[in-house]
């Protein structure tokens, strides 16, 4: 491990913040430390408002234009001043409490970690997303009795809460182009009748009946990431075996009939899906362009100023103050104050991978000169005049390289694995390098950077690619269209409502025997 920061080692000091963007510099407002909360402080429960909905664009189809995949109503927290910061990229933008004393960069605050994320499944839309029989050699949907116990958990939501109210389903006209008999068993969709509306849809809108041949990455992997690191109380911790009573969810007791089996995974689908259209809190930028568009400049960045991303002192400024620091919630303001998750758009690129990421290591931290920052971000040596010239933000007046990881919670939990619970799952967190250069100010307090190759090795990762596109933080699970209880709208699931699945998760967590009306 490398530090070098000479006399640069920061405490607990209130630092005004300067301009985070490298393409529109704009000076440090007088006042604003004034304004400035401490890292150690209680602050506010924090305000919102609405900044219009943010929809995710999963692919473009000649045959039927764009397809939505999932929408954030976006949530800009009120911080009570307006900083000098370029507006993508405020971390304030991320969580309310990443000002002061958290853009500080602090030479012994290299790692930390978060609990609460579990690794679970994505539940891709070319196997049907939550409609999905996943543990299950049957896959009739027309079928609903030879092997009840592993209907898709769409399916097992249809017969508790919609029983009577099976759908007939048409085949989709178009672009479903799966081969017959294939090894994984998928076949080409065919009409049949299905359990009823919560089914109906998903096959329509997240599934091989929606009209077009779904791309391998779409998916619920945002919906997944929000429910994992935005719900307390810990994941579904066994599978239970419920009925409706009075119109409340109540276990069975063991020499019952008629009831229904929720796996831990089929609660872990059903949350899942409820947060696939939420409301968030983000930073950084959303690039659409496929990979091999997107045009560069002589120093290797996007052109497009939407495909320059995440700026890196946003990255290392979530990292050192939610994993590192601390904060408080924003999704749930009766938590206690802890070390914090967030979201990461993993690819640079127009596809979407969400991930939470749930901890950080930094290796290197070491201060080095205007020019040999100008280097590193030249791809590790001058070629041409331009290099030598780059134009840092004007109101950096010291430099850092910084080398380290974050750690990602997989998504890629196999039906084996689903099968228990999650805590017992076991599954690997995924680490990623990141390599930039930080901008400080004559104060010390983070203001920008660039994102560079790892100056380590001569093939070594490409931290110009190789970096988030963009951090959210989960507010709540209703999203645009949606009333209280997540019912309607029409990016996710409209036919599953908040307080139903919730009442599952809640069962699943009881230490109970016999039957007990859910809370």
């Amino acid at each position: 491990m490398t530090i070098r920061i000479g006399a640069m080692a920061v405490g607990s000091a209130v630092l005004a913040l300067g301009c985070m963007d490298l393409d529109q510099q704009e000076p440090p407002r007088e006042g604003v430390a004034a304004l400035q909360i401490q890292s150690g402080a209680r602050p506010e429960t924090p305000r919102f408002i609405e900044g219009g909905s943010i929809p995710y664009v999963l692919g473009f189809s000649p045959e039927t234009g764009q397809i939505l995949g999932g929408s954030h109503t976006l949530l800009i927290p009120l911080t009570g001043t307006r900083e000098a910061i370029d507006g993508a990229n405020l971390p304030t933008s991320l969580h309310p409490e990443l000002r002061g004393s958290y853009v500080a960069l602090n030479s012994s605050l290299l790692q930390g970690h978060s609990t609460g994320p579990f690794a679970s499944q994505w539940w891709p839309q070319n196997r049907n997303g939550i409609a999905d029989r996943w543990n299950s050699a049957v896959k009739d949907y027309g079928d609903l009795t030879s092997d009840p116990d592993n209907l898709s958990p769409a399916e097992k939501y249809d017969l508790l809460f919609y029983a009577g109210q099976g759908r007939s389903l048409d085949a989709p006209a178009g672009a479903i182009t799966l081969g017959v008999g294939r090894a994984d068993g998928l076949r080409a969709p065919r009409a049949t009748r299905v359990a009823g509306p919560t089914t109906y849809w998903e096959l329509r809108n997240h599934g091989l009946y929606q009209g077009v041949t779904p791309e391998y990455w779409w998916g619920h992997c945002n919906g997944w990431a929000a429910y994992v690191v935005a719900e307390d109380g810990g994941p579904p911790q066994r599978d239970i075996r419920v009925k409706l009573s009075g119109g409340k969810v109540t276990t069975c007791a063991s020499v019952e009939t008629g009831c229904i089996l929720f796996r831990t995974a089929d609660i872990e689908a059903l949350m899942t899906e409820l947060y696939h259209s939420d409301s968030a809190t983000m930073s950084g930028r959303r690039c659409e362009a496929r990979e091999d568009l997107v045009q560069r400049d002589q120093y290797g960045r996007p052109v497009d100023p939407a495909c320059r991303d995440l700026n890196p002192g946003t990255m290392h400024i979530a990292m050192t103050g939610l994993l590192g620091l601390g904060a408080s919630s924003i999704s749930s303001p009766s938590s206690a104050r802890a070390r914090r998750a967030f979201v990461v758009d993993y690819t640079w690129h127009r596809e979407v991978w969400s991930y939470p990421v749930t901890s950080f290591a930094i290796d290197t931290m070491a201060e080095v000169s205007a020019q040999e920052a100008a280097r590193l971000v030249c791809n590790g040596g001058f070629q041409g005049a331009d290099c030598y010239n780059y134009r840092f933000n004007p109101y950096a007046r010291r430099f850092v390289r910084v080398s380290g990881r974050y750690g990602m919670v997989s998504d890629e939990v196999s039906p084996e694995q689903l099968l228990q619970p999650p805590a017992q799952r076991n599954i690997p967190v995924m680490n990623v390098e990141l390599h930039y250069v930080l901008e400080l100010d004559d104060r010390l307090a983070v203001i920008g950077g660039e994102w560079i190759r790892n100056p380590a090795l001569v093939n070594g990762i490409n931290g110009k690619q190789l970096h988030p596109d963009y951090l959210w933080l989960p507010v709540r699970a209703q999203g645009p269209g949606e009333d209280a209880d997540d019912l309607g709208g029409s990016t996710d699931n409209p036919y599953i409502a908040y307080s139903r699945a919730k009442a599952l998760l809640n069962l699943s967590r009881a230490a109970v025997t016999g039957s007990r009306p859910s809370e």
